[in-house]
């Protein structure tokens, strides 16, 4: 996601220039844009080529449009300059809308799976609020073929709809309600630090949980057993320091891919107040580690014969499990039952 972002902010970037910065005042209008006028180098650098039909829009132009026949390409021209001959910028920022999708859905926008076009059909699926089942599969979440929780894929969500609202008002038929390439370039960057920023994917570098539990040493252990063991950290959070847990997996042992990323799929999506928050993870050099919230009290194992657990506070533990179970068994409809932690 991050490179797509970055090859349309290139573009988004040249037809602002274009539109609004250039030293004689001109305005060019490209008049051409789509995905065969956007060439890349080798670090996928965008830059835009092809200026064959390009027209200067002299700076003091009365409602700065121009009336010419159309040209272009049919799927992606501007439908108002089509039917009118009314040309302005907006029908570059239509043609590079219809160019945001093609990126996102990873077709053409000739593909003959569109019917009517790449752009009526975004537009059919926005107001149907459908649009993400248009994006490339190889853009998604995916699962593995076991159906079990794959990490660190997809675009962020937030990054996402920024991408797909911006792209939708780029594609808007009329040409006035269109945003100018200087929003676009607005938005598509806060897309990209919004991808960068994810915030729903949090990877914990290993370097930190070692810093945090004193390189896993044994005066850190607090827990586990087989092929487990649990150590109590002090996690850098910015300025400030958060303690953690941090169940560290033996991979000798046999403990396979599948049962760490179930833990870690049901923590993610299963949040309550009597579940156990998940604060992050690593996967790197061979490293399994979960890294929860800490409970200073630790299990309940350790106090079932203490004479400061009175009744009161017992039947209270009762009812946190219960609710805790009620809630991953489908106490809040969700589709998929959980039966217990392994």
């Amino acid at each position: 996601m991050g490179k797509r972002l970055k090859i349309c902010i290139d573009v988004a970037h040249a037809l602002k220039y274009l539109h609004y910065w250039m030293e004689d005042q001109k305005v060019i209008i490209h008049r051409d844009i789509n995905s065969k006028s956007i060439v890349l180098d080798e670090s996928w650098r965008a830059k835009i080529v092809d200026f064959w039909w390009s027209i200067f829009l002299p700076p003091n132009q009365e409602d700065e449009a121009l009336y010419i026949n159309w040209i272009g390409r049919p799927y992606s021209v501007d439908p108002k300059y089509k039917k009118t001959g009314k040309l302005k910028r907006e029908s570059d920022v239509y043609s590079f809308g219809v160019v945001l999708f093609e990126i996102l859905g990873g077709r053409l926008a000739n593909d003959p799976i569109y019917n009517k076009g790449r752009a009526h059909a975004a537009r059919k699926s926005f107001s149907k609020g459908t649009l993400e089942d248009m994006m490339d599969p190889l853009m998604k979440e995916e699962t593995s073929e076991s159906n079990y929780f794959v990490l660190n894929r997809g675009p962020n969500r937030n990054s996402l709809h920024t991408f797909i609202e911006i792209a939708q008002q780029c594609v808007l038929e009329t040409q006035d309600q269109r945003p100018t390439m200087k929003v676009v370039v607005e938005e598509l960057e806060k897309a990209l630090y919004l991808q960068k920023n994810n915030k729903d994917n949090p990877r914990i570098p290993l370097e930190d949980i070692k810093l945090a539990t004193q390189n896993f040493h044994d005066d850190n252990c607090i827990g586990g057993e087989g092929f487990e063991k649990v150590y109590e950290g002090n996690l850098q959070d910015g300025d400030d320091f958060n303690i953690v847990a941090t169940k560290r997996l033996d991979t000798r042992l046999g403990q396979k891919e599948k049962q760490f990323l179930s833990e870690l799929q049901i923590l993610w999506e299963y949040k309550h107040e009597n579940v156990i928050g998940l604060v992050g993870y690593c996967n790197e050099q061979d490293e399994k580690v979960i890294v929860y919230e800490y409970a200073s009290r630790r299990s309940l194992d350790r106090y079932l014969d203490d004479t400061t657990l009175t009744w009161t506070k017992r039947l209270d533990i009762c009812i946190d499990v219960a609710s805790a179970l009620d809630f991953i068994h489908g106490g809040v409809g969700k589709q998929t039952r959980v039966l217990g932690f392994l």
